[in-house]
Formats: C-alpha cells, sequence, structure tokens
C-alpha cells in the first residue's frame, strides 16, 4: 500500500524518475512508438503530434536555493544547456516546470530532454514542502503564487537566459502555472497546464459538493510536509465543505480572465480532473489551444530516447512529449517548423477497445457538427426519445455502490471497473435482491454513434431524507455482459442551487435537479448499448455516509438525460 501511495505521488508531481544515465539524447528506434501515434488521424493531426528535433546539448544540472521577495529560500534543480560538463555561453529560453510541494528527482529524464533541446528548466518546490524553507499551512496560498512570479523573474534575470520564460506543470504544477500567468509575470510568454482542474473543490475534493476520499489521500500522502503541516491542510479541507472564500482563493477558474499569455492545455477524459480545460476554452477561446485524449492523471507523455517501463508510461496509449517541446520552440524559441495546433481542439475519439479510437479536430467544443439529443428514461427501464407518461421507479440509498474510478482516474476497460459484477453481488440464490441503483438502457446501436460534449441529467426526484448524494454514470453495455464507466457526475442534493450555500430539501416533495456528468468523446460500436444509472454512492471515491433511505425518480417530461450526438 505505501509504494502504490509513493508511485501515485510520483504521477502527481508530474514525470517519473529515471535512471542516472539518463540524457538529453536523441530517440532509439529500439523503443516503441507512443502508441497513439498510430491511431487515425487528420494528416495535420498526424503532423502535428509527430513533431520532434535531436538534441544538440548534453544537459547540466546542479541545485539552487531562489530568493524569495520575503527571505524565504526555495530548493530547487536548475538544468542547463552545455557540452562535455560545461554550461554553453549562449543564451536560451528558460522553462519553470513543476512548481509543487511533491519529492523532487534530480535525475529527470523530462527535464534533460527540454535542456537537451536549448532551454534552461527550473524545478522547484514551494515553500514549506521538501527542503524549502517557510511552512505550508495548506496548498495553493496566495504567497506560493507571489513565490512563483518571482521564480519566472528570476529565470529571466539569469545571464544566459534570453528573457522568454514558459511554464508548464502536470496536476498540482498546472494550478500553479495559472496562478502566476493570472499575476501576469513581464517575461512569461506561454504555459501548459496537464491535467488541470480549473476548480479543484467541485471536480475533486466536493465532487458537486458532495464529500470525497481524495483530500483525505492527498493531505496524507502527497505532498513533503511537517506533520503540522500535514494535519492543518486535512483539517482546513474538512472545515471548508462548502465553496466558500477557502476554495475561492484556491482555484483559477475565477482568475482565468486575468491570464493574457497562450495556453495549450493537456488533459485525459478518464483523469480525475477532466472538465478544467473546456472551462479554460470556454473563458478563453482565443488564448487557449486543447489538447485531449484517453488518459488518466499521468504515464501518456513518452519521452524520446528512453524505454517507456522506465518512464512509467504506458506505450500503446500514449503521445511524445515533443508536443510539448513543440509549443515551447513556437512561442519562446521562435524556431521554424514549430507550429500551433491545426485546430483549437484535438480530441481523441475512445472507443470500448483500448487505444482504437482515432483523433478529431474542431474550432469549438462542442462542434458545430453536435447536436443535443434528449433521452427519457422509462418505467421499463429503458430509454425513449419522447416522455413517457409520469411514473415513479424508486431505488434505495447504497452508500458503498460502486466501483468507483480511481483516486487519479481508472480507464474504463480496467477489469476492476465492470459494473455488472456489483449488480450481479447484489442478487441472492433465493432470488432477493436489493435495488441499489436505477438503470435505463438504449436498444443496441446498429451503427456506430459518437458524442463529443457534456452529458447532462436534468433529474425530478424525491427523497425521504434532508439530504442525499446522487450519483449518476453514462455506460457502455457490452455484447459479452460487461458494463464500462464512461463519465460519472455527481450532486449533493442541498447543494442543487449553489455549491456555495445548502438549500434545504422538503422530504417527499418532487425537486428538480442537475447532475453534471462532464465532457467525453465517445464512440458507440454495433451491438453496444448506452446506459444511464443513478445511484447514491461511487465508493471507495465518496464518502459513504450518505443517508439511508428511498430515492424516486419522478419519470416524465422533466426526467431526461441530454446528450451530444455527433451527426
Amino acid at each position: 500500500m505505501v509504494a502504490a501511495v509513493v508511485a501515485t505521488a510520483l504521477t502527481l508531481a508530474g514525470f517519473a524518475p529515471a535512471p542516472a544515465s539518463s540524457t538529453g539524447g536523441s530517440a532509439q528506434d529500439s523503443y516503441p512508438t507512443p502508441g497513439l501515434l498510430n491511431s487515425p488521424a487528420p494528416k495535420a493531426i498526424h503532423d502535428w503530434l509527430g513533431y520532434d528535433r535531436p538534441a544538440e546539448y548534453d544537459s547540466i544540472d546542479t541545485e539552487v536555493r531562489v530568493p524569495m521577495r520575503d527571505g524565504t529560500r526555495l530548493d530547487c534543480y536548475l538544468y542547463k544547456p552545455g557540452h562535455d560538463g560545461k554550461v554553453d555561453s549562449g543564451k536560451h529560453p528558460s522553462l519553470l516546470v513543476d512548481f509543487t510541494p511533491y519529492q523532487m528527482y534530480r535525475q529527470n529524464p523530462a527535464y534533460s530532454y527540454l535542456a537537451g533541446r536549448g532551454y534552461n528548466v527550473l524545478t522547484c518546490n514551494v515553500r514549506g514542502s521538501g527542503s524549502s524553507t517557510g511552512t505550508f499551512p495548506s496548498w495553493f496560498q496566495p504567497k506560493e503564487a507571489t513565490d512563483n512570479y518571482d521564480l519566472i523573474e528570476w529565470l529571466a534575470r539569469q545571464p544566459n537566459s534570453t528573457g522568454d520564460v514558459g511554464q508548464m506543470g502536470q496536476s498540482y504544477g498546472s494550478i500553479t502555472s495559472y496562478r502566476a500567468a493570472a499575476l501576469q509575470p513581464p517575461h512569461l510568454r506561454a504555459i501548459i497546464p496537464i491535467v488541470s482542474p480549473t476548480n479543484i473543490y467541485s471536480e475533486w475534493v466536493y465532487p458537486g459538493g458532495v464529500p470525497s476520499t481524495n483530500g483525505t489521500w492527498w493531505a496524507n500522502g502527497g505532498p513533503i510536509l511537517s506533520p503540522a503541516d500535514h494535519t492543518s491542510t486535512l483539517r482546513s479541507f474538512q472545515q471548508n465543505p462548502l465553496y466558500d472564500a477557502y476554495w475561492k482563493q484556491a482555484v483559477t477558474t475565477d482568475k482565468l480572465h486575468d491570464v493574457k499569455v497562450p495556453a495549450l492545455h493537456i488533459g485525459g477524459y478518464f483523469d480525475i480532473f477532466k472538465n478544467g480545460g473546456f472551462d479554460a476554452l470556454k473563458q478563453r477561446p482565443e488564448q487557449t489551444w486543447l489538447l485531449n485524449g484517453p488518459w488518466i492523471h499521468g504515464g501518456f507523455l513518452q519521452i524520446p530516447g528512453l524505454d517507456p517501463a522506465l518512464q512509467g508510461v504506458d506505450a500503446t496509449n500514449s503521445i511524445s512529449l515533443s508536443v510539448v517541446l513543440q509549443w515551447f520552440d513556437h512561442w519562446l524559441a521562435k524556431l521554424p517548423g514549430a507550429e500551433l495546433p491545426p485546430d483549437r481542439v484535438i480530441s481523441y475519439a475512445s472507443t470500448s477497445t483500448k487505444a482504437s479510437g482515432s483523433w478529431h479536430g474542431y474550432d469549438q467544443w462542442p462542434s458545430t457538427a453536435t447536436s443535443g439529443s434528449l433521452l427519457y428514461p422509462t418505467s421499463d427501464g429503458s430509454l425513449a426519445e419522447s416522455a413517457p407518461a409520469s411514473t415513479g421507479y424508486r431505488y434505495q440509498i447504497n452508500p458503498i455502490d460502486g466501483p468507483s474510478a480511481a483516486v487519479t482516474g481508472t480507464l474504463p476497460y480496467d477489469p476492476g471497473q465492470n459494473q455488472a459484477a456489483a449488480e450481479q453481488n447484489n442478487v441472492l440464490s433465493n432470488g432477493r435482491y436489493v435495488t441499489d441503483r436505477a438503470t435505463f438502457t438504449l436498444p443496441a446501436f446498429t451503427a456506430d454513434t459518437t458524442l463529443a460534449g457534456p452529458v447532462t441529467l436534468h433529474l425530478n426526484a424525491s427523497i425521504d431524507t434532508k439530504d442525499t448524494y446522487f450519483v449518476s454514470k453514462l455506460e457502455t453495455v457490452l455484447p459479452d455482459g460487461r458494463v464500462l464507466p464512461i463519465e460519472t457526475g455527481y450532486l449533493r442534493a442541498q447543494l442543487r442551487a449553489g455549491l456555495e450555500k445548502a438549500k434545504p430539501v422538503t422530504p417527499g416533495a418532487p425537486t428538480q435537479y442537475t447532475v453534471q456528468l462532464g465532457q467525453t468523446h465517445w464512440e458507440f460500436k454495433p451491438g453496444e448499448k448506452l446506459r444511464i444509472t443513478i445511484g447514491g454512492g461511487d465508493y471507495p471515491r465518496i464518502v459513504p455516509d450518505n443517508p439511508l433511505g428511498d430515492v424516486t425518480v419522478h419519470l416524465g417530461g422533466r426526467t431526461y438525460v441530454e446528450l451530444p450526438v455527433v451527426k
């Protein structure tokens, strides 16, 4: 268990460490090509994903302590282009990468890859974490953002810097990238947030206002902090169950309007943070490019020239880290041939078989090729295109219903994600069973059918308790009986009108709810069935404290699911 937590923390930090012999060298033919580069794609997307250039330098690394404006000193590793152990005398653009509270590893192949191609690369621990001085009372404090600003300007002042600085980071490091960009450092030119939430409250710690186990896991197992700071961080999560000032200061969604530099937002449809990129694109449509693939929280950016297994990368489901290089080559190094993405949105349409989908490009999201389709649950457990007669459909609340995705996301084809297994376990040999989720299924598709956009459940229901958690899943039922989860949405009943303030629910009274299941890009194949479920638990992701009782779904014109169907 300890090893699993450590491995996951490394994934959250960005890129896995590599053996000490790794360098910024060129690619080797003996290692497999990133699998998703072989997926069907328009030529322009295929060419853009395939960008790379050979290393021109060795990577020369050193440990540095960078002073902040208040005297705090941050522990950092600095990688510079050089030859034969000596730093190159020329000027180079600079990158701040993975400004986080996670464990840093000096032998990092991703940083060496970038330094070998002419970039100064700096990675640092935030104040109060690792060996940086200061305290860490909780995550994403205001001083953390000003420290980030200071690091960017410190990089720009270095003698071998051109003064052009970029920033990128994964997970925590993606949030620090957005927060720093919102402060508009003069020398920041472009950013790459990777698997980034723009509202970590509603996407992860309290999804839809529902308490999750994610915050407890992170505060205890993620950052490198003192015991007191671990405790204060977890306490701050527990003491702020509503979307209040604590969370508004931390999240980036209301800071995006202050970000003036271009961003390549890289996200995964099966990640824990799947909606941030679409929020950023909506708020900053002229300055955001979105690359979204069939990924969880890490392990999909393959470093050329290194064994994918040593990187913690699934080569069959990956792309090359060179997409990062191309972005900064365009904006910082200004190299000919380094192009912007050919489309505003580059998106991978998944299928029920891993890595068997295809790449698509769109000028907006949802695409103009998508139309909204409404499906209505019916009393016989099916989905219909027209509203059925009004009637009730009851299920019992089961707080330990599941299985949920893991804390860093889970691919739907993972054997442990088969939703049918949980339902089979609820049926006894004597025929007695527990109805702990409502299921509604569309007849099997006869042709390829693709969804591309947000999925929303509009639910009219009554509960016999004062509050409840709604969990809804979009699933595909396969001909062999497996049921794969595609998207999941959550809502705490008392937060139906907004996440800032609880609104009492009258037990027994029909009430309208809206459950956002998130963004998807999925292609159903002939013989597969689309299914919607409604329940009261998603263990182990959701804290199993949902009050026990019954929920009556009122079928008719006010209960339906809204789907983005590609014409």
